[in-house]
């Protein structure tokens, strides 16, 4: 597994190098953002079992603070820290309420709370811009000499915040906050019987989350330059939501992979229209079927049967 992580992480820093080309790494960046999201997502229903379906939400209050404050002559850098901190606090302030509710009704209410903030984007004229958006957002400074207005270079920060997020939940996983997190999942009643805070626990895996996805929203923003609400919608929530569930809700790298596959796949099937969406239906159908684990429960059991292979070898010899 870590000659296979090495070997990725290998392949992704000599990529834009080896393959020059402005449309790939345009498509790249854009999985960058995706996966962030997605494991952001991971975060609160992965680790502790509960589906948000507002998670956009997030994703545009980082975009629009990082943009907002940058327009204010705020260096970006400090625009990326205010994002994910006001991302954090609204975390906390929704998540203490919502989070007492359990299962659907807590997918309902994060719902609830995707379109409310898609409304005050879209009506809020004086400080969004309303339904024409956000224009003239700058890049980032400079760093090292670096100029990030580059696509190649932008690529290379999008990376780094990727394997920063991924660094950040492998280390929770196998912290005494992820057992925390997982005994959750497992059984609610049992892990509060065990002397788990479950309610603070919740609502700490619930707040990671929303830093994660205003951060990721964030850098979005300073890479394409223009906001609008309807880059925040419903869509863009269940976007998210279906790339975990064919990555696997109990697997870091099956989710990595899944928001990288279904970004390429997004853009390189962007000319059958409709008929997209019929895709991806029928490959959500597929993996519910099929692979209802996820992308990450295939590779598990790829690997469980290569060890068992390995072993029967030995004991033949």
């Amino acid at each position: 597994m870590r000659m296979l992580v090495l070997l990725l992480l290998g392949g992704a820093l000599v990529l834009p190098v080896a393959v020059p080309d402005e449309y790939l790494i345009h498509t790249l960046i854009m999985a960058g953002f995706n996966i962030m999201l997605v494991l952001s997502l991971f975060l609160i229903s992965g680790f502790v079992g509960q589906i948000s379906m507002g998670h956009a939400a997030f994703f545009g209050i980082g975009a629009y603070v990082s943009a907002l404050v940058s327009l204010h002559h705020v260096p970006v850098w400090l625009g990326f820290l205010v994002a994910s901190l006001v991302s954090l606090v609204v975390g906390l302030a929704i998540g203490y309420p919502v989070l007492r509710l359990k299962g659907h009704f807590f997918a309902i209410a994060t719902l609830g709370f995707g379109e409310i903030v898609r409304l005050l984007i879209n009506n809020w004229v004086d400080i969004t811009g309303g339904p024409m958006g956000i224009t003239n957002i700058q890049a980032p400074e400079g760093l090292f000499g670096l100029d990030l207005s580059s696509k190649q270079t932008y690529y290379y920060l999008v990376l780094l915040f990727v394997i920063g997020t991924i660094y950040l939940l492998v280390t929770l996983r196998d912290s005494k906050f992820g057992r925390g997190f997982i005994a959750i999942r497992l059984d609610e009643i049992t892990a509060g019987a065990m002397g788990i805070n479950t309610a603070s626990y919740k609502i700490l895996a619930y707040m990671l989350s929303c830093m994660v996805a205003g951060l990721s929203g964030a850098l979005y923003a300073h890479y394409i330059r223009f906001l609008s609400p309807e880059m925040f919608t419903l869509n863009k929530s269940i976007d998210v939501l279906v790339m975990l569930l064919i990555g696997g809700v109990n697997s870091i790298w099956g989710c990595v992979v899944s928001a990288l596959v279904i970004t390429l796949m997004n853009e390189s099937l962007q000319s059958l229209d409709i008929y997209q969406m019929f895709m991806f239906g029928i490959l959500i159908l597929l993996i519910v079927l099929f692979v209802p684990k996820g992308l990450g429960g295939l590779f598990q059991r790829y690997v469980a049967a290569g060890r068992g292979l390995k072993r029967g070898t030995h004991l033949a010899d």
